[in-house]
């Protein structure tokens, strides 16, 4: 890599906050950010904290020295990137550090976990069933080979999914994310509805690839930053750009109606006239163009 090389981490840890602390660690975590000088998102709860940063590899390691002390013992999953993922550093406090809608399912953050060896060999050996847990922009670019997906708009679904699906209740169940945060709390929702062998991949589909890049995995992996998706060697897309228009991850190349220049849109956009323009600004132009002469 090169010296203008960032690295980004993603990290999680479910543990108790008070209510009234909230306000404080907020204010410690963003005063910690701006001294390893860290850009991204760190989200906190009373149920934990969760983000994903990116800083120089030195910044990196000691923000992460500061979070062990801090909260303890934590796993994270680091990747690279030529440039800047992230504009800026932010601290938020939410409800739950990912949201399932339900703040009764409380994780312990160690429950049941495959680790990436023992997956690759349950995959390879056992006849299980596989649940991807994330949203439909994330699976319609890469999953793992075989894998259910349950079409979900947000994880706030699967809940209800998980009451409607006709999975049998004895089979072994084996559910992944992108860095394991949603799996500790789907997996609670499965045995909530009578799922008494389940299990999810320690790190999620970040970790799997560190360790198997040739491995299960089919496609790219979406990830919450500029990069926008990495491929099984954890290098940053080449292929998948945000959609200006709905923010979702395209990979359908045009040229933009208004202005010309060379743009990538997703593919639910290509079909509407408007949108094949490069920014939300020349889709207004082209609507006023489009209304002036009566198209």
């Amino acid at each position: 890599m090169s010296d203008q090389s960032f690295t980004i981490t993603a990290f999680y840890k479910f543990l108790e906050i008070e209510e009234a602390e909230l306000g404080a660690v907020r204010s410690e975590l963003q005063r910690m950010g701006y001294k390893f000088r860290l850009q991204g998102l760190a989200l906190i709860a009373t149920e934990g904290v969760n983000g994903t940063v990116s800083s120089t590899a030195e910044g990196i390691a000691q923000f992460k020295d500061y979070l062990q002390e801090r909260f303890g013992e934590i796993t994270f999953k680091d990747s690279y990137s030529e440039f800047r993922p992230f504009k800026r550093w932010l601290v938020k406090i939410r409800d739950e550090i990912v949201a399932i809608k339900d703040k009764s399912i409380l994780p312990d953050g160690d429950h049941n976990h495959l680790s990436p060896q023992e997956w690759h060999r349950v995959l390879s050996e056992e006849d299980v069933v596989l649940i991807d847990t994330r949203n439909i922009c994330e699976t319609d670019i890469g999953m793992f080979k075989g894998a259910v997906d349950p079409r979900l708009n947000s994880f706030g679904e699967f809940p209800e999914w998980v009451r409607e699906c006709d999975i049998p209740k004895d089979k072994k169940v084996l559910m992944y994310c992108t860095g394991g945060i949603r799996c500790e709390k789907a997996l609670i929702s499965m045995e909530r509805e009578g799922y008494e062998n389940v299990y999810q991949l320690q790190g999620g589909i970040l970790d799997y690839l560190a360790q198997y890049p040739e491995g299960y995995w089919q496609g790219e992996c979406f990830v919450f930053d500029g990069r926008v998706a990495v491929d099984n060697q954890l290098a940053p897309s080449q292929r998948y750009k945000f959609c200006p228009h709905c923010g979702d991850p395209g990979d359908l190349k045009s040229i933009c109606q208004i202005c010309n220049i060379e743009m990538v849109i997703c593919k639910e956009c290509a079909g509407q006239p408007e949108h094949n323009t490069c920014s939300k600004n020349c889709a207004e132009k082209f609507r006023r163009q489009a209304a002036a002469t009566g198209d």
